[in-house]
């Protein structure tokens, strides 16, 4: 309501302010997702694990209260993490295992959404050679390996260890034999190592098909544009005639000057196809940088209330008084600046070029047009 008084005092705020609130509501979504308020566990649902026994040493050892089987019985945690993992002393184990399948899982479904992009693309500009001799291979490049990699993922999370044929597998070796075809010793399923192998064969099959019949067409159909154009040139010495100029512009602007140069179409196609698969490795290994980044934000969180909040509060009565009091307003001032501050500002750059180069590869060719972003104010200017 007051966004039009900072439109000139502010302009920086104003026109950040849906960003602002966006940020803020998927941080209090993320602090949902992981149970976590500041680097402290919340407990809003209760846990699904109970002690079991205790150790000679005092360590707490936990098991399930839910049916790990899914056989109907209670059910886990109801959102987010169980709190059960927050102080556990295998939690950094736990969470790094998570963040990182979980961001590898966001990756893959965002390059995804890139690739339709790519499809529209070809559907706008009616170019059937596009979307039969990119997008289709580049999909299924992307769906038979990657894809999969996220089905490995989502399948070992919800499947009970026991009903897996040699126990649950490391996704790493199970996806290092799928490449290399050898055999899998810990399949998911029964099944599964001949659905990878048959999987990885058309993942193969994509890449000569990506490289090979783009410029094969291109050749094509430059000779019979150019055959065509030949046949209806003017004889020399008739009226209006000028064959060397006819002959000169029927290149349909492909290589230098106007002429169709194989090499260059062959070469550049040889670029893209390698950048592709290459790049498809590299950009998902990229989006581990989110998992990163969450884990130095947690361990953050948990070493500042430790060290300010955490130790004010243990310390004895009367002293903790002016202790919490020093205490809280170091941790508001360490929280604001680091957390708010510095590690927002971080979040926001590795975010803006994951969108930038792992996504906008996908469909973005940069090929001499103004990027210009969305605004409503420019089209109602425009409109006036």
């Amino acid at each position: 309501m007051n966004a039009e008084s900072l439109k000139h005092s502010q302009p920086g705020l104003y026109f950040a302010r849906y960003l602002l609130l966006l940020m803020g509501t998927f941080a209090v979504y993320a602090g949902f997702l992981y149970n976590d308020f500041f680097g402290m566990g919340t407990n809003l649902f209760g846990s699904r694990w109970v002690i079991d026994y205790i150790g000679a040493d005092g360590s707490e050892n936990y098991k399930p209260d839910y049916d790990i089987t899914n056989s109907s019985g209670p059910g886990p945690y109801p959102f987010g993490i169980d709190p059960a993992w927050i102080g556990a002393s295998n939690e950094l184990l736990y969470m790094n295992s998570l963040k990182m399948k979980m961001a590898v899982c966001f990756g893959v479904v965002q390059m995804t959404v890139g690739l339709f992009l790519r499809l529209s693309n070809a559907i706008y500009e009616r170019n059937m050679l596009d979307l039969t001799c990119e997008f289709i291979p580049m999909l299924i490049f992307m769906v038979c390996f990657f894809g999969y990699m996220d089905f490995m993922i989502l399948f070992k999370w919800v499947t009970p260890p026991d009903q897996m044929p040699n126990g649950p597998p490391s996704l790493i070796n199970s996806l290092i034999a799928m490449a290399m075809s050898t055999p899998d010793e810990q399949p998911l399923f029964d099944g599964s190592v001949q659905l990878a192998s048959t999987l990885m064969k058309f993942a193969f099959l994509s890449v000569p098909w990506l490289l090979i019949p783009k410029p094969l067409f291109l050749y094509i159909q430059n000779a019979m544009s150019k055959k065509k154009s030949d046949e209806h040139l003017p004889l020399a010495g008739d009226e209006g005639g000028d064959a060397p100029a006819a002959a000169a512009s029927s290149g349909h602007g492909h290589g230098h000057g106007g002429e169709f140069a194989f090499d260059e179409i062959l070469i550049h196609q040889i670029i893209e196809t390698i950048e592709y698969v290459l790049g498809t490795v590299s950009h998902t290994a990229s989006y581990l940088r989110m998992w990163a980044l969450s884990l130095a934000h947690q361990q953050l969180s948990v070493v500042f209330f430790q060290k300010t909040l955490q130790t004010a509060l243990e310390m004895p009565y009367p002293s903790n008084c002016l202790g919490i009091f020093v205490g809280f307003s170091c941790w508001f001032v360490v929280t604001l600046g680091v957390l708010l501050g510095m590690d927002v500002l971080e979040c926001f750059l590795h975010t803006l070029r994951l969108h930038w180069v792992e996504f906008q590869s996908k469909f973005f060719r940069a090929d001499g047009h103004l990027f210009e972003p969305y605004r409503h104010q420019k089209l109602l200017t425009l409109e006036q």
